[in-house]
């Protein structure tokens, strides 16, 4: 972006759809003042090369997912200059504001010129005159549909056609009341598949992932597996190497009998659950061209649930699968370890842009369902600690029930992706 651009944020919530959408647009402001020049001296509606619209984000809560279709036409109508890129959230967020199992509307819109972004569907290109052909995409917001069976591999697929882009999202919710529900929107209602927005390597953006976990231990290697099964760490038995991190009593560890296993796990300790972090190190070993993966706290490992333990053959059922040679760390998720990571990434964040003589212009923050309102304590909380470490950052989100960041699908964390003056987009 050679000029700064503007961000500005509505968002309300109310039962019928006309007024909701009058209510967020209302905060808005004269959206005009946001066009750029060559739009709007061109004034022509033939010129392709007059940048005629801005880029727009909503997202609206399951309540409203009925109504999403009218909610655009309304946008559109109400808002002819901006193309909007959305989805449907179990809950979204916008500015301070956390709405959860209520009728609500999230706008950003922002002063980006159509010649920056493309809007996609799928992976059939661009929507709008502005082509991008996704291997020159510098980051990609990116939506998908949760139903997919193949959505993991949708997205590593997206990651490999768009080499270079900072991609961040998250899977769309639906209400399970609409037939052949459209759940996101890419200047049009999009049913099934991923979806989103490209942006240009001149558009700036920054972005981290932030675990709500608290390890127990120091990482292992997997060194036994087979499909949901672990089997062996380091050489050792798998449920072995998980009852020693969990500090269960050395005379305890061996038992065959699984009631007196699971009386003997502290409670204090999985108060809110047994998870596992995974981070998938195979696919790298003995690839130079790669950078090694960067180790800060959690933000590497995917995390997953221990579903079961089998006493007998000593070995964890898994909600993943998992591969010879994956590092793994044993961990729960807590309110104080979501709390220091959260602001650990913002403080990240923050220094990178300050030292690389840049501004933080809107933020964009996908988190999970698990987390928000039920792991911080009440609606927007969670913002509450971004805003204290960034500022007033404009800021408009969703909460999905998994998240993308770069080309894996991760659960239980927030991907925080900043707007900055320039700079480009740097993956994380």
């Amino acid at each position: 972006m050679t000029t700064a651009a503007k961000f500005r944020v509505g968002h309300a919530t109310h039962p019928e759809f006309r007024m909701l959408v009058e209510l967020a647009i209302a905060q808005l402001g004269d959206v005009s003042a946001l066009m750029p020049p060559a739009a709007a001296a061109s004034g022509r509606e033939d010129d392709e090369d007059a940048d005629r619209f801005i880029l727009g984000m909503a997202y609206v809560t399951p309540a409203m997912e009925p109504r999403w279709a009218h909610i655009l036409v309304e946008l559109r109508r109400s808002l002819p200059q901006v193309q909007w890129v959305g989805s449907v959230g179990h809950s979204i967020c916008a500015g301070n504001a956390e709405y959860l199992e209520e009728p609500a509307l999230a706008l950003m819109v922002t002063s980006l010129p159509s010649s920056q972004w493309a809007m996609f569907s799928g992976l059939r290109g661009a929507a709008n005159r502005a082509a991008l052909p996704l291997a020159e995409a510098g980051a990609i917001l990116l939506h998908a549909d949760p139903t997919m069976a193949d959505v993991v591999d949708s997205i590593e697929t997206l990651a490999k056609r768009a080499p270079q882009a900072l991609i961040f999202g998250g899977l769309s919710s639906t209400s399970g009341n609409t037939i052949g529900s459209q759940t996101h929107v890419a200047s049009q209602l999009v049913q099934g598949g991923l979806s989103g927005v490209m942006f240009r390597n001149t558009v700036g953006l920054r972005s981290r992932v932030t675990q709500g976990c608290r390890p127990f231990a120091k990482p292992h290697t997997v060194s036994a597996s087979s499909a949901h099964y672990l089997q062996a760490l380091d050489g050792e038995p798998a449920l072995d190497v998980m009852l020693a991190d969990l500090g269960v009593d050395e005379s305890l560890r061996m038992s065959r009998d699984g009631q007196t296993l699971l009386r003997a796990l502290p409670p204090s300790r999985l108060r809110s659950g047994l998870l596992i972090g995974i981070s998938q190190r195979d696919a790298q070993a003995g690839d130079t061209d790669k950078p090694a993966p960067r180790r800060i706290g959690m933000a590497d490992y995917q995390v997953r649930n221990v579903v079961g333990i089998d006493p007998e053959q000593r070995i964890l059922a898994l909600g993943t699968q998992v591969n010879r040679g994956d590092q793994v760390v044993f961990c729960t998720r807590d309110f104080e370890a979501a709390h220091g990571d959260l602001v650990r990434i913002c403080a990240e964040l923050r220094d990178e842009v300050e030292e690389e003589g840049l501004s933080i212009l809107g933020a964009h923050y996908v988190s999970c369902t698990a987390r928000g309102a039920h792991l911080f304590g009440n609606a927007g909380a969670e913002l509450a600690v971004i805003r204290h470490n960034l500022g007033e950052v404009p800021l408009i989100g969703f909460y999905a029930s998994g998240e993308i960041a770069g080309d894996k699908l991760y659960g239980y964390t927030g991907v925080l992706t900043l707007f900055v003056s320039g700079g480009g987009s740097v993956p994380s």
